[in-house]
């Protein structure tokens, strides 16, 4: 007579197949997600440094801009040669009565 195939021995290794293929699919998602918790504040400064950086250039091309466009402004008004820029009341009264 033939042995017949014992169906217990092969469903019992299949079962325990199954049993650590999920245990090992739960331990590695566990190990993903404290990796990624563990690294989150190193993304986190990653992303904040790069748009430190796009803010400072975009900072940087307005005020080129504006300082063009105050350059250009104080070109256009020429100061007269010998007055100063700020003056006193009493500065002011002067250079008036010396220009009369």
């Amino acid at each position: 007579m033939l042995p017949l195939p014992q169906l217990g021995k092969s469903s019992l290794a299949s079962q325990a197949f199954v049993k650590g293929l999920i245990q090992g699919a739960i331990y590695a998602g566990i190990v993903i997600a404290l990796l990624f918790l563990c690294l989150l504040p190193l993304i986190v400064k990653h992303i904040r440094k790069k748009q430190a950086k796009k803010a400072a250039a975009i900072r940087a091309k307005k005020s080129s801009k504006v300082r063009a466009s105050q350059e250009l402004e104080m070109s256009l008004k020429p100061e007269e040669p010998g007055k100063p820029v700020v003056a006193t009341f009493s500065e002011s009264r002067i250079l008036e009565k010396q220009d009369k």
